[in-house]
């Protein structure tokens, strides 16, 4: 039986389209200017005017208490630059017009687009919401109306209630039912990839896992070339009832990662997407090496006290298993992107893993949380924090985590208020950079990858 073998994997391509940015270098920019790109939700997100379901005051049923978001707006979508029909990319929920757009912007930072040969062996991985999204409750909305107004007449004991329709006159294709598994597939079959193609859905921590799905089909050479990735496209008005309903948003109206004043945090949209090579190869045919993956550690520990309370020796195992895997000793790492999502729970939870694990190895990089610039992204918050971290090294500064007015943390701790990179910092003067980023989810899934400079 053959064992595949570990190998470092190169990132050769990178894209992105993020709140205030269609591109990496638009992002960049939104990041040393110390930009806030969340706003308030509106009517052209929800589709409805939102103060008809905005109550302030949590707990109210049927009620979100949370306005702010992270959104993508004024993002124009061109169908007939892909392999397939454009009518029939047109009537597709922007789940998948985003992922084909970040994939083709990918394969272009690559270097590969036009080159078939390649294409033809690279596979697809996206980290994608197991959520409604706008098209798919478009099209479903007729059933749940045939199934709940019987139901609903005979309990009022009155056979002629009818609840309001839902018509805007716009055509939903009934592929946008397939919101799990197709988007991966439409990107594969928009530029004539390998079969090798699905959707994964680890929550928060998804970005990564499916980074480490895809390096293992490249490690066990089972594809050349591999996209990967997450999205974040839900149903803005599902995820804010999700939202409050779980009261994850902040009651004081503050969410601010990596502050003690955050009492909770924003949900935001958006993709992003790297294009992966083994490193030999990518050394061996002249690509550009945007940075290197030394290791990937996931753990699942299931839940904590309850599905969001997050647990230390599971993120702990995440952590071990990455050094472990790279070889690398934790005093190694020049800065840690945080998963710091500006819950009180979370981030002291994960400001307390990081102080067992990193604490007991005498490490204490820089650290900061993207999240206090775009919200968190979900699934695909760690496409943010990796595309952050690989233009960082590029152009040696780490941007600064705004709107921190309390840092968490002490004097005596790993994440320390010193440590937490709230003004324009110069990369540490090294040979070589390295920078370690931590995404997990609800439920228990965990993961930290560590980056080093491409060369």
């Amino acid at each position: 039986m053959r064992i595949s073998t570990v190998k470092k994997i190169a990132i050769i391509g990178l894209s992105c389209l993020f709140p205030d940015a269609k591109n990496p270098e638009q992002f960049w920019q939104n990041l040393t200017t110390e930009k806030d790109s969340t706003t308030d939700i509106t009517t052209a997100e929800l589709g409805i005017d939102p103060d008809i379901f905005y109550d302030q005051n949590k707990g109210i049923l049927d009620k979100f208490y949370f306005k702010k978001g992270g959104f993508i707006r004024d993002f124009e979508f061109d169908p007939s630059e892909y392999n397939l029909p454009a009518e029939f990319l047109q009537n597709l929920d922007n789940t998948f017009k985003w992922s084909v757009y970040a994939a083709k912007q990918a394969i272009i930072d690559s270097g590969y687009l036009g080159n078939q040969s390649a294409l033809s062996k690279c596979g697809v991985i996206l980290g994608t919401l197991a959520l409604p999204t706008k098209a798919s409750n478009q099209l479903f909305a007729p059933i749940y109306q045939q199934t709940i107004e019987p139901a609903i007449g005979e309990l009022l004991q009155n056979q002629d209630f009818h609840l309001a329709g839902i018509n805007n006159g716009i055509k939903t294709s009934p592929y946008n039912a397939m919101i799990c598994g197709l988007p991966a597939a439409i990107i594969a079959k928009a530029f004539s990839l390998s079969p090798t193609h699905f959707c994964i859905d680890a929550a928060c921590a998804s970005s990564f896992y499916a980074i480490k799905l895809a390096s293992h089909y490249l490690n066990a050479g089972k594809a050349d070339l591999m996209l990967a990735g997450a999205i974040s496209c839900a149903d803005p008005l599902f995820l804010r009832m999700l939202f409050s309903g779980v009261q994850g948003y902040p009651d004081n109206g503050i969410s601010r990662p990596l502050d003690k004043a955050s009492k909770g945090l924003i949900t935001s949209e958006g993709i992003g997407m790297v294009v992966l090579k083994r490193y030999d190869d990518a050394v061996r045919d002249g690509d550009r090496i945007l940075a290197t993956i030394c290791g990937n550690g996931l753990s699942n520990d299931g839940k904590g006290k309850h599905l969001l309370s997050p647990n230390v020796q599971g993120q702990t195992l995440a952590y071990q298993r990455a050094y472990t895997e790279a070889k690398l000793h934790p005093q190694t790492i020049d800065y840690l992107e945080c998963h710091a999502t500006g819950t009180l729970l979370g981030d002291t939870t994960e400001c307390n893993s990081i102080q067992d694990f990193f604490g007991q190895h005498q490490a204490t990089p820089l650290v900061g949380s993207a999240k206090t610039n775009v919200g968190h992204l979900l699934v695909a918050a760690g496409m943010v924090g990796i595309t952050k971290t690989i233009l960082s090294m590029s152009h040696n500064v780490i941007p600064p985590s705004i709107n921190i007015t309390q840092p968490i943390g002490s004097e005596n701790q790993v994440i320390a208020p010193q440590k937490i990179v709230r003004t324009m910092a110069t990369w540490p003067n090294k040979a070589t950079k390295y920078t370690a980023l931590s995404a997990f989810g609800f439920g228990g899934t965990n993961s930290h990858i560590i980056l080093e400079q491409g060369k």
